[in-house]
């Protein structure tokens, strides 16, 4: 199984929870039955995973991003958590199907969960229990009414109370897994367990990341937030007294620089969390769909109008390229990447100051990972084509030092880019035919991220190279060395094609 191209598909099919799915880990844990997510992390059992299809486990994985984007854990706090379970998994459920992803059997269906947000489901179903509830005291001249009613309303009943037994054992059986693996029990028993959990994800997790987020909110309130300068001051004294261990302090860095970007991408998943939180399911799901449209719409038009002819002259024109915009990375960059660092930064004391008697030294420079981007501007290339080209640019820059250069049969040269402002007022020359050759030649040696944004529409070069194909189109390559990565016609048209057939029929689904 390859969590990478889990994502990757979520990515591109729900571009709407980007932030979420790419600042979630999946993690492979035998000991959950089928999957779970803690609000943070998504954990799955792996045996699970690999005996469904792609498309079942883009539903499973969709189903638990949709737990935490909509933050379902925390919400659930005062709530019946039975039926509270039950609501949020069939309106998930229920736009997932829609969205045309196959529902795992024994999941939670209730079709007309369709129509509702979770905390609307929630009601109706607290409404119909508390009715179930009510002391019969018409006496018996109303028994046969009542049951004519119960009669009625029997087979939503039926749904309802299976899946509420169904989710109750699955979190027992969950429950049950993980004390036998700490324990060391039968792997027949678990077997036979986690077998009997297919089709659910257990929610067993969240009563402890709900008592967790509160130790943690206690641990704040008892600590405070307040910034204790002594003690920073005597931090900065041993940094400055374990000088002489450079790669010890350039490690620190890194380090410090990770967490800062955790930090950052976290408050944007947050953000994001609190935003669908807001929409609710159902304008959420509107929402994604029409990103989705948008998406491939754009793709399909650059890929249909482009010019497969590729030459071996350039025309070496300026092409002005405008609103260029932002859009969810189809890629985990961070992920991709490599952490390629030059442990050439120290300390420096030009400019250091003294405050409370402790001189101050600054960092000229934090390391941070480097890519070279070359990007295909040949005539094949539209304007369509090279803006998406640009947008996954952007999205790169979050995660590492930039250079862009754009190329058809020469190599136009390289810009740094220090923001999202100089991708957008960046000059592009090309329009002729690919030479490969120019590409590849154009990156320097010490750069360990190398990256080749194209159509393929040319032939390979015969020189080796260690760099990152990104591949808009139809057209396979086979470079000697490297990755290569399809964003490909036919991928995008097959997760698309329910809303693609539904606009060219005059339907809505």
């Amino acid at each position: 199984m390859n969590v990478d191209s889990i994502k990757r598909r979520l990515l591109v099919k729900y571009p709407f929870f980007g932030s979420v799915v790419a600042n979630s880990n999946f993690i492979a844990e035998p000991a959950v039955g089928t999957a779970g997510t803690d609000g943070k992390t998504i954990y799955y059992n792996p045996n699970f995973i690999e005996s469904i299809t792609d498309e079942e486990q883009t539903f499973i994985f969709a189903h638990e991003i949709c737990h935490i984007a909509f933050d379902h854990i925390f919400r659930s706090e005062g709530k019946d958590k039975d039926l509270w379970n039950i609501a949020t998994d069939s309106v998930v459920n229920a736009f997932l199907k829609q969205d045309g992803l196959p529902i795992v059997e024994g999941v939670v269906d209730i079709p007309e969960a369709i129509n509702y947000d979770a905390e609307e489901m929630y009601k109706k179903l607290l409404e119909e229990k508390k009715h179930q509830q009510q002391p019969n005291e018409q006496g018996n001249g109303q028994n046969q009414k009542g049951s004519q009613q119960q009669s009625g309303n029997n087979e939503q009943q039926s749904q309802l109370q299976q899946s509420s037994s169904s989710s109750e054992s699955s979190q027992e059986r969950d429950k049950q897994s993980q004390e036998q693996s700490c324990s060391g029990s039968v792997e027949d028993s678990q077997k036979e367990e986690k077998q009997q959990d297919v089709g659910h994800d257990t929610h067993s997790m969240w009563d402890k990341a709900i008592e967790k987020k509160h130790q943690e909110e206690q641990s704040q309130s008892n600590t405070g937030q307040s910034y204790d300068k002594d003690e920073d001051k005597q931090s900065l004294l041993d940094k400055l007294s374990k000088m002489f261990d450079k790669k010890k302090e350039q490690q620190s860095q890194l380090q410090q620089l990770d967490e800062n970007q955790n930090k950052e991408q976290e408050k944007k998943k947050n953000e994001e969390i609190k935003k669908l939180t807001e929409l609710g399911e159902k304008e959420t799901f509107k929402q994604n769909k029409i990103a989705r449209k948008k998406q491939l719409e754009e793709l399909r038009k650059a890929l249909a109008s482009r010019s497969h002819g590729h030459g071996n002259t350039t025309n070496s024109e300026r092409r002005n390229i405008t609103d260029i915009g932002t859009s969810e990375p189809l890629i985990d960059w961070r992920r991709l990447l490599k952490e390629a660092v030059k442990y050439d930064v120290d300390w420096s004391y030009q400019n250091a100051g003294i405050e409370d008697g402790v001189v101050t030294a600054y960092l000229e420079e934090m390391p941070r990972p480097e890519t070279e981007i070359v990007l295909d501007t040949s005539g094949s290339i539209d304007e369509t084509l090279l803006r998406n080209f640009l947008r996954e640019c952007k999205n790169i820059l979050q995660t590492s030092k930039v250079k862009v250069g754009c190329f058809d049969t020469k190599f136009y040269g390289f810009t740094e880019i220090k923001d999202v402002s100089d991708i957008d007022n960046l000059e592009f020359y090309g329009g002729g035919g690919t030479n490969f050759d120019a590409a590849i030649n154009a990156f320097t040696r010490r750069v360990e991220n190398k990256i080749i944004f194209t159509d393929g529409d040319a032939d390979m070069p015969s020189t080796p190279i260690d760099a990152i194909w990104i591949v808009f189109g139809g057209i396979k390559i086979n470079p000697v060395g490297g990755k290569v990565i399809h964003i490909d016609d036919e991928q995008l048209d097959r997760l698309y094609s329910n809303e693609i057939s539904s606009n060219s029929k005059g339907k809505t689904r």
